[in-house]
């Protein structure tokens, strides 16, 4: 598949795509025939993978850590990484409820006022 078709099955920017290939984060796909980029269906979804992660707040070190892992099939750092991540929202998610609490009561103390 050509880079533009992976842009539009991943909603990433195509100068985004190739970003990650400079940054290591994901392998440099094949060329084809005519010299063009030929990515595979496991790009997309890695690629999907990589944009869940730093979208939820993961590094680029670490996600970097990770696709490295990934692709020497280190399934047990694999996991450490993605558990360590997964504390890390779990946290935020406590502290965001607790920061709706907080707000909703307030927001009651005003309207009884």
């Amino acid at each position: 598949m050509k880079i533009g078709i992976i842009s539009s099955r991943t909603g990433l920017g195509i100068h985004t795509i190739r970003y990650y290939e400079k940054q290591g984060l994901i392998k440099k796909p094949e060329k084809d025939q005519s010299g063009h980029r030929a990515y595979k269906e496991n790009d997309i979804e890695l690629l999907n993978w990589i944009s869940c992660m730093k979208t939820s707040g993961m590094s680029l070190n670490k996600i970097k850590e990770y696709t490295k892992a990934f692709y020497t099939e280190d399934e047990l750092a694999c996991i450490a990484l993605l558990q360590e991540h997964l504390d890390k929202l779990l946290t935020q998610q406590e502290n965001v409820t607790h920061y709706i609490d907080v707000t909703k009561n307030k927001i009651l103390n005003f309207k009884s006022s």
